[in-house]
């Protein structure tokens, strides 16, 4: 991989740039700021809501970058705290009906409870339906230890696939979340989309991920541009202060 042609870094977020529904830490949004200010474009994609995102991300950095939020469904660039929507898919009324109830055997047949409440649980981002297991705000030390290889997980993308068929992607997400998105509207997609509408050659583009694997919603990102697994944000603010 050839870095000095790197001029565009697209990241994941929950357990890549922080930990999972977590502020970016200061030495992050610092290393960031950095890099932006010598002229690399910064691009934060995740299944979480553009809203949470700004929360966990916007608010932490001074120099423009890309909300790609919803697994880049929701386009969003921030600059010194303004926002502007440049484009938004997302699912109509019948497709979020079918979903819906989909999740609700899934939980009614796996007695998936929340620590939460089910709003936090289960979750409508509008352009994607994401089950987060124990709750999206649920201990994070809990969260961690729920299904850290992602089996649990796996069975219960089979089983969803059973109601929903290929109708739709469906992936392991965050640390407890499965995430359902209209077909073929992956990270792959969502970074295609975003190079496009910027005219970025995909070349210059490098992804930073930590469910860079089969069935990870990180993975789609591999068949786009070059990709570097990491284990934990800590494990990124290293590499990105190796490479850049």
């Amino acid at each position: 991989m050839d870095y000095s042609e790197k001029k565009v870094i697209v990241a994941d977020v929950d357990d890549t740039i922080c930990d999972s529904c977590q502020q970016i830490s200061p030495e992050m949004a610092k290393q960031i700021d950095r890099m932006i200010q010598k002229g690399y474009q910064f691009a934060f994609i995740s299944g979480t809501k553009a809203e949470d995102l700004m929360t966990m991300i916007s608010s932490s950095l001074k120099e423009l970058h890309h909300i790609l939020a919803t697994t880049g469904t929701k386009y969003i660039i921030m600059d010194k705290g303004q926002s502007q929507i440049v484009y938004n898919h997302s699912f109509n009324a019948v497709e979020k009906k079918e979903i819906l109830a989909a999740f609700e055997k899934l939980m009614s047949h796996f007695k998936i409870k929340s620590l939460t409440t089910k709003e936090d649980q289960l979750q409508d981002r509008d352009s994607q339906i994401t089950l987060s297991a124990v709750g999206r705000h649920a201990p994070s030390e809990i969260k961690a230890k729920y299904d850290p290889d992602g089996k649990i997980r796996q069975q219960w993308l089979q089983f969803m696939k059973k109601y929903l068929g290929n109708k739709y992607d469906i992936k392991i997400a965050g640390t407890t979340s499965i995430d359902v998105t209209k077909k073929g509207l992956d990270k792959e997609w969502g970074i295609r989309n975003f190079a496009r509408y910027h005219n970025i050659p995909l070349h210059q583009i490098i992804f930073f991920g930590d469910k860079i694997y089969p069935g990870g919603n990180d993975y789609p990102a591999t068949k786009v541009v070059d990709c570097i697994s990491v284990k934990n944000p800590k494990d990124t603010l290293q590499r990105l202060r190796e490479i850049f």
